[in-house]
């Protein structure tokens, strides 16, 4: 039979199978008919059908590789070494390695023809342990055996397409190796997570040298070193090459936090940063530099009138503590064009964490996102345990940001860290333009006999009025008794047009009769609720197994799910 026209037009075959690129194949979670090992299988079997689709299909299937073992399997003298038996529904793990015999030539010309295909070699989110291949990974020695059998040539690079390589620290045993997968297209760098013990700081140092000049148009670099128990630490060596990247973006440094093989002096992280000041086109920052321990400052950081990064916007800190060092870290990436911070970070007291926040609103005037995890460390000051402290009271400094539109604060809310009413309005009443606010983790404040002083309705409508842009509303409780009796709703809840989507209570206090008069409230304060969410999947309540939990949520019982209910037939009653 012949073959139809249409399927000999190469457009119509492109956009046919560029459906199975990874950003657009319809994957399924447990369905086998579209899974990563379906795509790879009906995009290899396209291949073989024709020319015509060969020439379509195989640039897709090879674009994207979970890793390099098909690439190197196409040379002859790649074999296993190692194998090993992971079970009957799992794909086995080989290990494999180039021999030192030397190769025809028409081989490694195939190998430069399927290098051209490659785009990208990463981790893929929907291959599981099913997937051919999924485990398998190249001996590290393989890479110099490849850079001696194709020979390094700046000039015409094996991968010369390649946009985004992820590859593992401990699959590298010669530094300068890693060059030979590198090339002047690469946008994206990811040298990742290391749990071997072992002396891989003069690996680094020597590594980045060699292979970050054969890239300078890289703009996002990630260097994950999460070596336990080895010497693994910011250095000017590694520091160095990665600022002559003068197009980089995103950066990411992670060392470990070890007290005893990580240490590193404050001054030598800010003479890190000062070394890294040449990357002016910088917009993220993730850092975590290894455990800082006091050393004296750097005066040329310290005095410094202009931005070390002008253009930064998001700066990601990694277990820092709020004291000195954190100050001076704040201090040194001082920006008024930053609009995100996240930090998860470790306090001793709620001074040490008020000052901290002091600092970020200083530093960062017009800052828009907060997102901090907290936790105390081992030498907090319990003599705070009994002292209850308002919300306001810790971050009263970041009140004076009126460009916030987010604030989470998650982890462990202690000494006795509360949300009240009184909160909620000065929250309302200084960030008008706030649009996410998850508190859900702050327990209300209590009277000297003990009792709990739920979040009302006052602080819900004062939000609904001043914060017109709210999109995500998360706190600890509700009182729903809080509704005054002697007045109208009609004219202590006027009707909004808040942009609240989803609002999310861990608690509700009341009767079955508040639910109605109470749901009426929310509705009127908040019309664009997606209350369906709520119903099914609500936050499960702490303390509980997961069916416990469940039953309490969902059950028509519930005075959360009566809440929401009656909120649902309020917006139905509407439309």
């Amino acid at each position: 039979m012949a073959t139809h026209q249409a399927l000999k037009n190469g457009d119509i075959l492109h956009c046919m199978f560029s459906k199975f690129n990874t950003h657009q194949f319809d994957y399924r979670r447990n369905d086998l008919q579209h899974s990563e090992r379906a795509r790879r299988e009906a995009l290899a079997r396209s291949a073989r059908v024709c020319k015509a689709f060969r020439d379509a299909a195989l640039p897709i299937l090879w674009a994207r590789l979970h890793n390099l073992t098909p690439f190197f399997r196409l040379l002859s003298t790649c074999i296993v070494v190692q194998e090993t038996y992971l079970g009957p529904r799992v794909s086995k793990k080989c290990v494999y390695a180039l021999g030192e015999d030397s190769v025809r030539r028409e081989e490694i010309e195939r190998l430069r023809h399927y290098g051209a295909l490659i785009r990208a070699v990463e981790w893929n989110n929907y291959a599981t342990s099913d997937t051919p291949g999924h485990h398998d990974y190249i001996e590290g020695s393989s890479l110099k055996q490849l850079r001696l059998l194709v020979g390094d040539v700046p000039s015409d690079p094996l991968l010369p397409n390649l946009d985004t390589l992820s590859w593992k620290l401990t699959l590298i045993k010669d530094p300068a190796s890693l060059s030979i997968l590198m090339s002047p297209a690469l946008k994206t760098l990811q040298i990742d997570s290391v749990y071997d013990k072992g002396e891989w700081q003069p690996l680094i140092e020597q590594l980045l040298p060699a292979s970050l000049p054969i890239s300078p148009n890289l703009e996002h670099l990630r260097l994950n070193c999460t070596a336990y128990y080895s010497e693994l630490r910011l250095s000017p060596e590694a520091t160095r090459p990665i600022s002559e990247l003068r197009s980089l973006r995103s950066l990411t440094l992670l060392f470990p936090t070890h007290e005893t093989w990580n240490e590193i002096r404050l001054d030598a992280v800010l003479d890190a940063l000062q070394l890294l000041a040449p990357l002016t086109r910088l917009e993220r920052l993730e850092f975590r530099p290894g455990h800082i321990v006091a050393g004296s400052t750097a005066p040329a950081l310290s005095s410094r009138g202009d931005p070390l990064f002008p253009n930064l916007q998001q700066l990601k800190f990694h277990q820092i503590s709020c004291g000195p060092s954190s100050h001076a870290l704040i201090e040194a990436l001082r920006t008024p064009s930053l609009r995100r911070l996240e930090a998860s970070s470790e306090y001793r007291n709620n001074a040490a964490l008020k000052d901290m926040f002091a600092a970020v609103a200083r530093c960062f005037p017009n800052l828009q996102s907060i997102y901090s995890m907290i936790s105390q460390d081992d030498e907090a000051d319990r003599s705070e345990y009994d002292r209850q402290s308002p919300l306001e009271e810790i971050i009263s400094p970041l009140l004076s940001v009126r460009s916030m539109e987010m604030l989470a604060i998650l982890g462990e809310i202690r000494p006795r860290h509360t949300v009240g009413d009184a909160d909620l309005e000065a929250i309302s009443a200084a960030w008008p333009r706030l649009q996410v606010l998850d508190l859900a983790g702050f327990p209300p404040p209590s009277t000297p006999d003990g009792q709990r002083l739920y979040i009302g309705m006052s602080p819900l409508a004062s939000l609904a009025t001043r914060c017109p842009g709210l999109q995500r509303l998360v706190l600890a409780s509700l009182d729903m008794m809080s509704l005054s009796t002697s007045r109208a709703l009609e004219d202590e809840y006027p009707r909004t047009d808040n942009q609240l989507r989803s609002l999310t209570f861990r608690e509700v206090h009341g009767t079955e009769a508040d639910c109605v008069r109470c749901g009426r409230a929310l509705d009127r304060l908040f019309p664009h609720l997606n209350v369906v969410k709520e119903l099914v999947d609500g936050t499960l309540p702490g303390g509980l197994n997961t069916t416990q939990a469940y039953a309490q949520v969902h059950s028509p019982h519930s005075l959360r799910y009566k809440l929401f209910s009656t909120i649902k037939a309020y917006q139905d009653a509407r439309n």
